[in-house]
């Protein structure tokens, strides 16, 4: 094409590096250093052929080849030039001039030749003009006016017809119409192209080479190259050959074309059609040139040998070594060869890229081989030259594709991995620099990606695998430096960032969602999803269930006994969790926001005295957080003290409505809650709270004033004042500032009175239960143990008869606690703290005379008198007033100051039993170093009591720290063997005499002399020696008792005097025995227990599988509990220990035989039974005193009680010790949990199966409630009830099988973990549940849980509430067993009528304990209740919020509760909540309700889309809920979502059934493509619904004309329709949002299954992609986050098409072009990137010329057009557009003749027809194409995309002169008619007119005159319109 214009590429605007020939080298090259990126100097020094100027030697004469482009303004060099001299004379003679035709130019009609051409006006022969007359020659030529009038205007006449006659004006503008319509057909191109390529020639090497210097000079024009091309380059050869002659790249590209159309016509000659086009074979060619080059890089080598200098080239480093290999031909081997290379390479990257730019390339294969070479490299080297030379290059290109992005985002982030990599490995810096400079260019050129098309790095898999490498890129970290050099870049980026990461994670999940997966743990992923969503204002909002959870988790490890540790600061959970952290956790660095502060302080405080929580430690744990939180900041201790006395204040006011509702405003409700005043007392304690602030705070405000002392708030302040403790000592002033602010001045004496006589009584109550045997009882209340104890040297002995029935007939644990209950906190600490720890610490040894009976007494002055009586009565008695604090403090004393060696392990138990309490009030260190001291105390006397080492070693296991000093010495303590005394009488006596010896005369001595010869014999520490000397302690007690026939005596009923001294005397051998054996295992062991050998002994004499079993597990009240009891207490054995080897396989067998055997076997008369029943009751007994016993009773008082005798009981030390053991040993964990669960369970199964009458069903009973009443049970099953309704709810046992049994384990559990649901309708009135659905249990029990529900008991409320679900699926269970596959996707079973177990099963297989959900023929659901619960489940679900502040927090705390609540449900009722949300999906959830009568039902079809697509719940008639609000309706959509959700994360589905959901979901997805113009309307008019906008397209049939009726007039009035909600836009598109979110987590199932039959990826997309144009999806661009989410959807499963279905994908894809021009233009460009690459070409794009040139008629359909421009590329029409050459016939004339000849003048060169049609496009002003009636013509917008600025202003200066009028065609669009020439003509005839009273000569004058310059004005204005009319039409 001729006249193209040409411009330089702005990007190799100012640099060409050459590639220099052999011949130029020198001249072009001079001296530089011509490497990759730096620009070559330009050599202008040659001298053209004689006669050219300087001018065109500029054009020609260089060797700077300069690079023009397509898409710039200028001219090309070479172009335009003459191919004659400026100056030429002509030396032959001129021959006549004829006027000749132009050739190319067509006439303006064929039919009417005398026409002539367009623009052109030649001289006619005989025209009037040139006729010479007498006239014309005197006067000259004078034409006559067209008019005879032309003074007179014919504007009235006109005007005036025009309004008269309307027929007039639509004729005239049809004439108007018609007229333009045939100028454009007549403009038309049409006829064969007349074009032929140049022809090529043969010539010799020389010619041939003088033919190529002159195309690489630029001398000589293209048009005489043109005339002898030669042959002989082609292929590789003819990239080869330019690249080293440097040919400039127009040149080059033109001599490539040439070369082309020659091979393409030789080939159509050959009639030798090649299976591929020529531009894809020349493609392949351009790309293997490309290849060859990268291959000569050799993979081996470093990455570093680029040129320093060079900015694109690869950089290269001193350490690099330029001889990597020693063949000196590699292209980095020597500094020749890398600079021929880079300047070969650059070359030719930039000739492929003028090529790509001229359509040479087929754009898809180049584009894609780009993209597969980089993916593919082997090298940095080539990496580096592909990213800097060709990837930067066609980074456009690739924007424009999603795919081509895909895989290039792809390839440099797993480039950038290796990078890295790589990096790890490299020990050179000069390498790690250079691969440092690869990465950050990696980096900047990924961020320059994502800052233009941020869209595209939405890809879910790749984000997922490489989320670190992202966060690498753009995070944090990468935008500092930007931040300070583009502060806006970084800030978009930031905001890109965050954007992209949401999007991929919607599809993949945030990482710390993806964690909780692979750690099985899935229930917090909603928490973190919500917390995403959560505004500024409400993260700012005190989190309540944060600090709840916080504190409880804290607990659970406090509870459990043994989750404290000892840290450096203070204590330390088992999780890490210490007081600063907790304290960090709960404040979160809220410094100033004293309301926030508040709110925290006050839940603390809450969950302290909540009764939902249980343990006394409570206090303790949040005095020591605040007080960490406290002394952050010394200012806070001021804060602290009101917030806490708010904290009061608002429980007076919450208490006080508590009160009011329940109508209990009496002296009752004053009453203060004991765990409120527990909390102060520690606070005061703790010094955490001052009580005299608080009285001056009371008094401040004026609540102590005499007037208002009797209101209900000031009397709750008195009694807090009269609880609250003082600090001891107290001052005086402050006792009695106290006493008058309580009762006042006048009665204070008067009241202080009961306080002191409550004191009084507990002194009294205290001094009977420690009053010293053999000593009289005094009423002195000033001394604790009295005046005779001063004299005491030693303790008491209470080993009598007498003071063990003392201690039983004492009815003091009764008294004492209920006299504590009545007395203030006040009174009680006033008691402790003043009077009985100083008591008893002045109980020492006064002092001790030394002689002759006495020196043998370890004691001295200070000791401590204490015996163990005295000592557990006392904790006790601090343990009855919770005053945790003193007890640690007698424990410390007690421990250093005695030197009783039976006190130790009880102090050590103190330790033990409170070890929370000193460990949460930071005693830690205080605890370990007196139990150390007391230790280096007993070692110096060399004794080594091991209960203390022991303990030592727990406290270090703990957390304490020791030296190595210590750790040795307590490692030789623990082995230290104490020197054996050589008893040379009794080393060859038997053990079996010495014990007997020993049974025969029992006292300590002995023990202790018995030991010390049993442990001399070296075969009695190993454990068989050990196990004997076991055997021979029974057997020796054994012998005893039937030498003193003991059982006969423990059963006889006449229970004498002497028989309780027998049973007493035989209680102290026992004693002693054992005690023998805690001796031996002391010195023989490490711990001290002979665990091993008493397991030993009762597997092989006591189990159920011995070979011989003792007779007296049978016999009726046998010493064998208490034996083992005794060991128990010693800590010879443990507790579960018993439980497990000895109790339960027993429990077992007499479960196993009372199912085996009739009932009648089981009477108390039958004898077959009795050994079982007596063991049995053995059992009984045994398990009281291991697990339940808490106070010791005599014999009589138990026959009292329960009716039954017995002789052996425990002492109060005895029980002291047992107590320390049953929670750590029985309570600890899950597994040790069983065994009391195992207790229950076999309890049940027992009684059961037992006749009524049978005795043993009592004890039974009794021993069941025992244990259920057991506190730390209790709260071992409520610290966390989920696991334990997981572990013992839901276990499998065949012996408790049956549903009656499962049933009573259910309710043991739900009464261990809450107790009895309350069931009173008064507490539900806030219920969720239709009363009129309410079954008569079952409702009424769903309802009270909810009724319960708080933030305290969530998780019991759960536990609770699947209990009642696993109820009703045993009560299916018992029913209809008929199951039916088809509602739940699980496979129907055989069912098993002798077990239930199939209530536990989560299993999918089906097997006979599997439970579905299923239905009848007739849809009636088999199972009321769990109907019932479904439709609750989902109606609470729904449900929306109310106004109030409390209702929401109720309504969003039953939802949380609802999602945690699906965690624990079983498979069957998972089965049942997802078919029935589906059913609620597909519109159906309300098909059943056949309860509305005929007049209720509804005008409209509530059936038919889209109401079917609404979320509806059921009132309480049945029917349909009241219609709720857009805003109420995105909130149910959103609960329904979440709950889904979590329903199908529980993966219970099977694949087909998750495929049938994805059916199901794109049915429905489906039906949103209807409507699209319902959809236009409701959009463009707001607040409009679904129906009032069909209705008015229904009336109006045009979106338009119904948007201005809806917006002005409104709809007509008629019946209103009966609709259930009024559908608004939102509440589709909230709808549609739903479904679409339910597809993502089996979005990679549409991929796996893509088949039609499947999930059909194909249909998928071809529905989704749609909806990008439907306003649903983008609201006009005001909805961008959804159509993010959609377009992401459909990016991903483009992306994700099978291989085999790509091309079919591609198919749709492009004939999807035109349902996506409803798409916002703000948006339409992201959408494009989707859809299929299409080919382009900046000549032919938006442009109607590839239609023209193709042949066919204009389109005005993108999808068409883009056909015709493919049509045009694959025809190789761009290959003939030949720069400087046209194939047309030579002129008749030889040379152009002169127009000054005739007086002409030079005018105004205007640009030629193509020109223009390459700046405006065809048809620049008219009308649209889409007004024709056929034959219609492309879209008006210009090939560059701009006007001229220039033009427009002239346009708009003649468009106002112009006297337009208007004219209608039939279509009713209103046209302008130009008449420009006629007013021209109006105004020269009124300039006439006004000189016609002038001289007459003169007028003839000026009238010649003017008529010549009006001739002549109207040529020029006839051209200029000519002219115009020739550019805007075709």
């Amino acid at each position: 094409m001729a006249g193209r214009h040409q411009a330089q590429y702005t990007r190799y605007a100012s640099s060409n590096p050459p590639y220099p020939n052999t011949n130029s080298m020198n001249n072009s090259n001079g001296g530089s250093n011509n490497s990759l990126g730096v620009p070559y100097s330009t050599n202008n020094s040659q001298q053209g052929h004689g006669g050219y100027s300087s001018q065109s030697v500029s054009s020609y004469n260089t060797t700077t080849p300069t690079m023009t482009s397509p898409y710039s303004t200028t001219s090309s060099p070479g172009h335009h030039s003459p191919n004659m001299q400026r100056y030429n004379t002509h030396s032959s003679q001129l021959r006549k001039y004829t006027l000749v035709p132009p050739s190319r130019l067509p006439p303006l009609s064929k039919t009417m030749s005398n026409l002539g051409h367009p623009g052109i006006y030649p001289q006619k022969p005989s025209q009037i003009e040139d006729i010479i007359t007498e006239s014309n020659v005197r006067n000259g030529f004078i034409d006559r006016p067209l008019v005879s009038n032309e003074h007179t205007c014919a504007y009235d006449m006109v005007f005036g017809k025009l309004q008269e006659d309307q027929r007039v004006l639509d004729d005239l503008g049809s004439f108007a119409v018609d007229v333009m319509k045939r100028k454009r057909n007549a403009a038309r191109i049409t006829g064969a192209p007349s074009f032929k390529p140049p022809i090529r020639s043969t010539l010799i090497e020389s010619k041939k080479e003088h033919w190529m210097n002159e195309l690489a000079s630029g001398t000589q024009p293209l048009r005489k190259l043109a005339r002898n091309v030669p042959h002989g380059f082609k292929g590789e050869k003819l990239l080869e050959t330019l690249a080293a002659k440097q040919v400039p790249f127009l040149r080059a590209t033109w001599y490539i074309k040439v070369v082309g159309l020659s091979e393409m016509h030789q080939r159509n000659a050959n009639n030798n059609p090649s299976s591929l086009p020529y531009v894809i074979q020349w493609t392949n060619v351009v790309v293997n040139h490309l290849r060859r080059q990268l291959s000569d890089l050799s993979p081996t080598q470093p990455s570093g040998s680029g040129n320093t200098g060079s900015g694109r080239g690869y950089k290269a480093h001193p350490s690099t070594p330029s001889n990597y290999h020693d063949n000196a031909s590699k292209p980095w081997a020597t500094p020749e060869n890398r600079e021929r290379f880079e300047q070969k390479w650059s070359y030719s990257t930039k000739l492929t890229k003028w090529q790509y730019c001229e359509g040479l390339l087929d754009q898809r294969t180049f584009l894609r081989w780009t993209l597969d070479s980089l993916k593919h490299c082997n090298s940095f080297e080539s990496m580096w030259l592909l990213l800097t030379f060709i990837v930067q290059d066609y980074v456009d290109e690739y924007r424009r594709n999603r795919t081509l992005m895909k895989l290039l985002i792809e390839t440099l982030i797993k480039a950038y991995g290796a990078l890295l990599q790589q990096q790890g490995q490299l020990s050179s810096e000069g390498l790690l620099g250079i691969y440092r400079d690869i990465q950050k260019y990696i980096e900047r050129l990924l961020q320059s990606l994502f800052l233009s098309t941020p869209d595209i790095f939405v890809i879910p898999k790749l984000y997922h695998q490489y989320r670190h490498l992202f966060d690498t890129i753009f995070g944090d970290e990468s935008r500092k430096d930007a931040a300070l050099v583009l502060p806006d870049v970084a800030h978009v980026m930031q905001k890109y960032w965050a954007m992209v990461k949401a999007r991929n994670e919607v599809f993949c999940g945030t990482l710390e969602e993806n964690q909780l997966r692979l750690d099985g743990n899935c229930k917090h992923i909603v928490q973190s999803e919500s917390r995403q969503q959560e505004t500024d204002q409400v993260r700012q909002q005190v989190n309540e269930d944060h600090i709840i959870r916080t504190l409880d988790s804290i607990g659970r490890n406090i509870d459990s006994g043994t989750g404290l540790l000892i840290d450096e600061n203070g204590w330390m959970d088992l999780r890490g969790q210490t007081a600063p952290s907790a304290t960090n956790s709960i404040f979160n660095g809220i410094n100033k926001d004293m309301s926030t502060m508040q709110q925290r302080v006050n839940i603390m405080c809450r969950w302290a005295t909540s009764d939902s929580r249980h343990g006394d430690w409570r206090p303790y744990l949040v005095g020591s957080i605040l007080l960490q939180w406290r002394d952050q900041n010394p200012a806070r201790k001021t804060v602290l003290q009101d917030m806490l006395i708010h904290f009061l204040d608002t429980q007076m006011e919450s208490e006080e409505e508590i009160a009011a509702a329940d109508d209990m405003m009496t002296d009752t409700a004053n009453e203060l809650k004991p765990a409120v005043v527990l909390l102060f007392d520690t606070l005061i304690r703790l010094h955490l709270f001052s009580y005299q602030k608080y009285i001056l705070r009371l008094i401040a405000r004026g609540d102590l004033e005499p007037r208002r002392r009797h209101e209900p708030s000031t009397v709750r302040c008195l009694n807090y004042l009269a609880s609250f403790p003082l600090l001891t000592p107290a001052p005086p002033y402050l006792v009695n500032q106290r006493r008058v602010a309580i009762y006042g001045p006048r009665n204070g004496q008067m009241n202080n009175g009961i306080e002191d006589e409550v004191l009084a009584q507990l002194k009294r109550f205290a001094k009977r239960a420690l009053a010293i045997s053999g000593l009289q009882e005094n009423d002195d209340l000033n001394s604790l143990f009295g005046p005779e104890a001063t004299s005491l040297t030693q303790p008491d002995a209470d080993d009598s008869l007498e003071t063990m029935e003392s201690t039983f007939t004492n009815t003091f644990d009764q008294d004492i606690i209920q006299l504590i209950r009545g007395a203030t906190r006040y009174t009680i600490l006033n008691f402790t703290s003043e009077w009985l720890v100083p008591e008893l610490k002045r109980f020492v040894v006064k002092s001790v005379p030394i002689g002759e009976d006495n020196w043998r007494v370890m004691t001295s002055p200070g000791s401590c008198l204490l015996n163990i009586r005295q000592y557990v009565t006392i904790i006790k008695i601090l343990e009855y007033a919770k005053d945790y604090l003193n007890i640690i403090e007698v424990a410390l004393w007690v421990l250093e100051k005695t030197n009783e060696r039976a006190l130790y392990p009880f102090t050590v138990d103190t330790f033990r039993r409170h070890a929370s309490i000193w460990k949460l009030v930071n005693n830690g260190k205080r605890v370990a170093e007196a139990i150390w001291a007391k230790h280096q105390s007993l070692q110096s006397r060399g004794t080594r009591e091991r209960c203390l080492m022991m303990y030592m070693i727990q406290l270090v296991q703990e957390g304490y720290r020791i030296t190595d000093d210590m750790r040795t010495q307590l490692q030789q303590d623990l082995h230290y063997k104490p020197k054996v005394r050589q008893y040379s009488n009794r080393n060859d006596t038997p053990l079996v005499t010495e014990l007997k010896q020993l049974i025969q005369n029992p006292s300590a001595s002995a023990v202790h002399n018995t030991i010390d010869s049993v442990c001399s014999r070296s075969q009695q520490n190993t454990p068989q020696g050990l196990y004997s000397m076991f055997i021979i302690v029974f057997e020796t007690l054994q012998q005893y008792g039937q030498e003193r026939q003991i059982n006969t005596l423990a059963t006889s009923e006449e229970f004498q005097q002497e028989h309780k001294e027998e049973l007493y005397e035989f209680r102290r051998r026992i004693c002693f025995m054992v005690d023998f054996l805690k001796g031996v295992a002391d010195q023989s062991t490490l711990t001290g227990q002979l665990d091993d050998a008493v397991i030993q002994w009762l597997s092989q004499h006591c189990s159920p599988t011995s070979a011989t079993v003792l007779d007296d597990l049978h016999e009726s009240h046998t010493w064998l509990p208490l034996f083992l009891a005794l060991l128990v207490t010693r800590r010879l054995i443990c507790i579960d220990m018993v439980l497990k080897h000895f109790v339960l396989p027993w429990f077992e067998v007499i479960s196993r035989e009372a199912q085996q055997r009739c009932e009648s076997q089981w009477t108390e008369t039958t004898a077959e039974t009795r050994p079982l029943r007596q063991l049995c009751k053995n059992l009984i007994d045994l398990v009281e005193m291991l697990v339940v016993q808490d106070h010791c009773c005599s014999e009589q008082q138990l026959r009292q009680a329960v009716g039954v005798y017995h002789p052996w009981v425990l002492r109060t030390d005895e029980i002291f010790q047992l107590q320390v053991q049953r929670q750590p040993q029985l309570a600890t964990n899950l597994d040790k949990l069983d065994y009391m669960f195992g207790l229950v369970r076999n309890s049940i199964i027992i009684v059961s199966n037992l006749p009524y009458s049978s005795l043993l069903i009592q004890d039974l009973l009794k021993l069941r409630t025992d244990l259920l009443q057991l506190e730390w049970f209790r709260r071992a099953c409520t610290r966390d009830v989920n696991s334990i309704y997981h572990h013992f709810a839901t276990q499998h046992h065949n012996a408790g099988g049956e549903g009656e049994i499962r049933k009573k384990m259910l309710s043991i559990v739900d009464e261990l973990i809450g107790g009895n649901i309350n069931m009173g309708q008064d507490n539900c009135q806030d219920s969720m549940v239709p009363t009129d659905l309410l079954e008569p249990d079952f409702g009424q029990r769903l309802q009270a849980v909810f009724a319960n529900l708080s933030q305290w008991n969530e998780e019991q409320c759960r536990v609770q509430l699947n209990l009642l679900l696993d109820n009703i699926m045993i009560n299916q269970h018992s029913g209809t067993t008929t199951t039916s596959s088809s509602s739940t996707g699980v496979q129907p079973g055989t069912q098993d009528t002798t077990t239930d177990a199939m209530v536990i099963d989560t299993s999918p297989a089906p097997t006979s304990t599997g439970v579905t959900v299923s239905a009848t023929e007739n849809g009636e659901s088999m199972n009321k209740e769990l109907d019932l619960f479904v439709k609750f489940f989902f109606d609470a679900v729904l449900a929306s919020a109310s106004d109030t502040e409390t209702q929401q927090q109720n309504t969003q705390r039953r939802f949380d509760f609802l999602i945690n609540l699906i965690h624990g449900l079983r498979e069957p009722i998972l089965l049942a909540l997802l078919n029935h949300g589906v059913h609620m999906l597909e519109g159906i959830n309300n098909s059943n309700n056949n309860n509305h009568s005929s007049e209720e039902t509804t005008s409209v079809n509530t059936t038919s889309f889209p109401y079917t697509i609404l979320l509806t719940c059921s009132n309480d008639s049945g029917g349909l809920c009241e219609p709720i609000s857009s805003a109420q309706y995105g909130q149910r959509c959103q609960a329904f979502y979440l709950i889904m959700q979590h329903l199908l994360a529980k993966d219970v589905w099977s694949n087909e059934k998750k495929i049938d959901l994805i059916q199901t979901l794109f049915r429905q997805v489906e039906q949103f493509k209807k409507a699209m113009n319902v959809y236009k309307v409701m959009e463009s008019v707001r607040h409009v619904s679904f129906a009032d906008a069909s209705r008015a397209l229904q009336l109006v049939k045009n979106v338009d004309v119904a948007v201005t009726l809806l917006k002005t007039e409104g709809l007509p009035e008629s019946e209103p329709a009966a609709t259930p909600t009024s559908v608004m836009l939102q509440d589709i598109r909230i709808s549609l949002l739903l479904r679409l979110r339910l597809m993502v987590p089996f979005v990679s199932l549409i991929w796996e299954h893509p088949k039609e039959h499947e999930c059909d990826i194909l249909e998928w997309i071809k529905v989704l992609v749609p909806l990008l144009g439907n306003p649903i999806v983008h609201g006009n661009g005001n909805q961008e986050r959804m159509f993010e989410f959609v377009l992401d959807l459909i990016s991903l499963l483009i992306d994700e098409v099978p291989k085999d279905l790509r091309k079919t994908n591609l198919l749709h894809l492009s004939a999807m072009q035109n349902e996506l021009n409803c798409v916002p233009s703000m948006l339409h460009y992201r959408v494009k990137r989707i859809l299929p690459f299409l080919t382009h070409n900046i000549y032919l794009s938006n442009t109607r010329l590839a239609s023209s040139l193709v042949g066919v008629a204009n389109a005005t359909d993108p999808q068409m057009q883009q056909q015709h421009l493919e049509s045009c590329m694959e025809q190789s029409k761009p290959w003939e557009w030949l720069e400087d050459y046209a194939s047309e016939q030579p002129h008749d004339n030889d040379t152009p003749i002169s127009f000054s000849l005739f007086h002409g003048r030079k005018t105004k060169k205007t640009e030629n027809t193509y020109i223009r049609w390459y700046h405006f496009g065809f048809g620049d002003g008219l009308p649209s194409l889409t007004e024709e009636d056929d034959d219609s013509l492309a879209i008006h917008v210009g090939m560059v995309g701009h006007r001229s600025i220039k033009r427009r202003r002239k346009v708009k200066d003649e468009e106002a002169e112009l006297n337009n009028s208007t004219t209608t065609n039939d279509n009713g669009v209103v046209y302008k008619v130009n008449d420009q020439h006629k007013s021209q003509q109006h105004q020269l005839i009124q300039q006439k007119h006004s000189q016609h009273h002038h001289n007459h000569n003169q007028q003839q004058q000026q009238q010649q005159q003017q008529r010549q310059s009006l001739k002549m004005t109207e040529q020029q204005q006839q051209r200029k319109q000519q002219d115009m009319e020739d550019g805007e039409l075709p």
